[in-house]
C-alpha cells in the first residue's frame, strides 16, 4: 500500500478501519485482539457485483472472479456465491492489481452441496481487504484456499503484498464439512493479518484448518485461528495447525489459535510449528551446491506451492507458479 504516512495531502481524508477482530479478547498488551485498515471511504471506486448461482443439482464449470475497472487508488467489489442443494463448483480469485482492493465475498452452500474457493494474492498487488462470510447447510461442504505471496520492498514509498483475511464460516447444518488451507510468504516490510473464525453450530459438524508459510527479513504476521463449539453441535470436531517457518531476524510472528467451547461432546484440537533454518538443514543443502538464500527460498515455496496438490484447475495452478517466480526471483 502507498505510504500515506509521507503524504500530507491525503493523509486527513483517510479512515481507520478495525478489522479482523477475534471473538473473545485476550490480553491487550499482545496487539492480537484486532488489527486497524487504513482505507479512503469517502473516494472509493465500486466495482460491479459478481453474483454466482448453482441450481439444484448443477455440476457448474469453474468460475474466474475478474477485477476490471479498478481505477482508483482504493476500491471495493462483492461476490455472492450460491450453491444449492446437491449443487457443486470451484470459484477462482487472482488479485493482480496494483491498487488497494476491499473484497466481499458472501457464500452460502446448500444441502450437500459442495463450493471451493480459491483466491491468489499475485506480488502487484499493494493492500488487500478479504472478508469472507460462509453459511453449510445440512452436509454441504466449503472449501477455501489461499495462496498469498507479497514481495516486499523495503527501501521504498511502495510496499506490495500487505493483506488483511477475514474469515467467518458457520457449520449451521448437521454434518456440514470446512477445509481451510493457506500457503503465504512475507518479504520486506510484508504485513499478513489473518483471522479466521469457524462457528459449529450443527452436529457432528467439522472443520480442518492447515496454514504453512514463511516469513522473511523484517515481514510481520498474525494468524487468528477461532473454532467455537456452539450448544446443540455435539459429536463435532475441530482441528488447527500452522507450520511457520522464520527467515529472517527482524521477522514478527504471532500465532494465536483459540478454542471456544459450550458444548460437552466434541473434540477440538490444535498446536503450531514454528522453526528456522538450523545448521544441519543448511549444511544438507549446502553439500548439494545450494547456498543458504537458494535453500531458503525452496523451503518458502514449498510453503505454497503444496496448495497445488489440492487444485485441479490448470490455469489456477499456473497463476501460483508464476506468483511464486516473481515473489522469489525465479529465472
Amino acid at each position: 500500500m502507498t505510504d500515506i504516512k509521507n503524504n500530507e495531502n491525503t493523509i486527513e481524508s483517510l479512515d481507520k478501519l478495525t478489522v479482523n477482530a477475534m471473538p473473545s479478547k485476550t490480553w491487550y498488551w499482545l496487539g492480537v485482539n484486532d488489527a486497524s485498515l487504513t482505507w479512503k471511504t469517502s473516494d472509493e471506486n465500486i466495482i460491479a457485483d459478481d453474483d454466482i448461482n448453482v441450481e439444484k443439482g448443477q455440476k457448474h464449470e469453474d468460475v474466474f472472479v475478474e477485477y476490471t475497472s479498478v481505477y482508483k487508488e482504493f476500491n471495493q467489489k462483492k461476490v455472492n456465491i450460491s450453491a444449492e442443494e446437491d449443487g457443486e463448483i470451484t470459484v477462482i480469485v487472482p488479485y493482480n492489481e496494483q491498487n488497494n482492493i476491499r473484497t466481499f465475498i458472501n457464500i452460502n452452500v446448500g444441502k450437500n452441496a459442495k463450493v471451493k474457493l480459491i483466491q491468489i494474492q499475485s506480488v502487484e498487488q499493494n493492500t488487500l481487504y478479504n472478508e469472507i462470510k460462509a453459511s453449510c447447510e445440512e452436509s454441504g461442504y466449503f472449501e477455501l484456499i489461499q495462496a498469498f505471496a507479497g514481495k516486499g520492498n523495503i527501501s521504498s514509498a511502495i510496499k506490495y503484498g500487505d493483506i488483511y483475511s477475514d474469515v467467518k464460516v458457520d457449520l449451521v447444518g448437521d454434518r456440514a464439512d470446512f477445509k481451510y488451507d493457506v500457503g503465504y510468504l512475507g518479504q520486506g516490510g510484508n504485513e499478513l493479518d489473518f483471522n479466521i473464525v469457524v462457528n459449529h453450530m450443527g452436529k457432528n459438524t467439522n472443520c480442518d484448518i492447515k496454514a504453512s508459510g514463511a516469513l522473511k527479513e523484517s515481514a510481520l504476521k498474525v494468524f487468528r485461528g477461532t473454532i467455537d463449539f456452539k450448544t446443540g453441535s455435539s459429536g463435532s470436531v475441530g482441528a488447527e495447525t500452522e507450520t511457520v517457518l522464520m527467515l529472517g531476524d527482524e521477522v514478527v510472528n504471532k500465532t494465536v489459535p483459540v478454542i471456544l467451547c459450550s458444548e460437552e461432546d466434541v473434540s477440538g484440537t490444535h498446536g503450531a510449528t514454528i522453526g528456522e533454518l538450523d545448521d544441519e538443514t543448511l549444511f544438507y543443502f549446502e553439500s548439494r551446491g545450494i547456498d543458504k538464500t537458494a535453500a531458503e527460498n525452496i523451503l518458502a515455496r514449498a510453503s505454497i506451492e503444496r496448495l497445488n496438490t489440492l487444485i485441479e484447475n490448470d490455469s489456477a495452478k499456473e497463476i501460483i507458479e508464476n506468483v511464486l517466480k516473481e515473489a522469489l526471483g525465479d529465472d
